[in-house]
């Protein structure tokens, strides 16, 4: 479920669908210039290609690390960092062509060097990346055409790939800085880590050379798994929005609230319980 401040309804649910975008802009947002967004679970690094917890993904995905393609709302599969791609009729060899003038926020150039150092690190042996049996073994070979052409060389067709490739598990790592990525995530996306206060919020601020300037200038996720403190820091204005709000029984007074919007639906997501059977009770 998704409660937010009517004010950001626009910005947060965009923030929220899936990967934590945070580019767009509505005529209501257009005074505003910064936003808080309540988060429930704190993500336990900021590097999507090494753990799987969602709440990575929310953070940094689109926002400060980019892949090839990107899904949008609806599920169609755009481009990003690649301006095109092609595919062999047997669905077993892509061609993508990278976009030109994209920088990390270190002022380094992407590269196909870079996409080819990111999925080779995804498949390499010891990868920690949850699509590495489904995406990047399949992968059997990166080759580097030139600084802006890459060809994918698959095992097996996979129709699926420019979807796949949307992905938080696919984002395009600095080679130089993929080692710090947990904590210090070097991107191109058109935001950059400004605080981790660790507990309690992490901070945002965007890039002053970003390919396409942000509306919202500085996003802070804050952190708040207890039911009741939701509740009370969107009464209290604290917080533009809350994901995954948990407070079930306060949703008819926020419905009833004109100042909030509250958006029900399904999550993709799974809740698992496992067993350690090799540790005694």
């Amino acid at each position: 479920m998704k409660l937010q401040r009517r004010l950001a309804l626009t910005l947060a649910a965009a923030a929220i669908a899936g990967a934590g975008w945070l580019g767009a802009a509505t005529p209501a947002l257009a005074a505003k210039d910064t936003l808080v967004l309540g988060m429930v679970l704190e993500p336990p690094s900021l590097d999507p290609t090494s753990a799987a917890a969602a709440a990575i993904g929310e953070v940094v995905h689109y926002n400060i690390l980019e892949g090839l393609t990107k899904i949008e709302v609806d599920g169609r599969v755009t481009p990003l960092l690649a301006e095109g791609w092609t595919e062999t009729p047997d669905g077993a060899t892509y061609t993508f062509r990278l976009r030109k003038g994209v920088r990390f926020s270190d002022g380094s150039p992407l590269d196909a060097e870079a996409v080819k150092f990111s999925f080779e690190r995804a498949k390499a042996e010891g990868s920690t990346n949850k699509a590495k049996k489904a995406v990047f073994d399949n992968i059997s070979r990166v080759t580097v055409v030139d600084p802006h052409t890459v060809i994918l060389t698959l095992d097996r067709a996979d129709p699926m790939l420019p979807f796949r490739l949307g992905e938080n598990t696919a984002v395009i790592l600095h080679p130089k800085t993929a080692a710090q990525a947990a904590t210090q995530p070097v991107g191109t996306g058109p935001y950059v880590l400004a605080d981790w206060k660790k507990g309690s919020s992490i901070t945002l601020a965007a890039r002053p050379d970003a390919r396409v300037k942000p509306a919202i200038r500085r996003v802070s996720f804050r952190i708040i798994n207890d039911p009741a403190a939701q509740v009370a820091a969107l009464l209290a204005g604290d917080i533009d929005g809350m994901p995954r709000f948990q407070s079930p029984q306060a949703v008819k007074q926020f419905e009833a609230d004109k100042r909030f919007v509250v958006q029900k639906g399904s999550t993709a997501g799974k809740g698992q319980l496992t067993i350690n059977n090799k540790r005694k009770p």
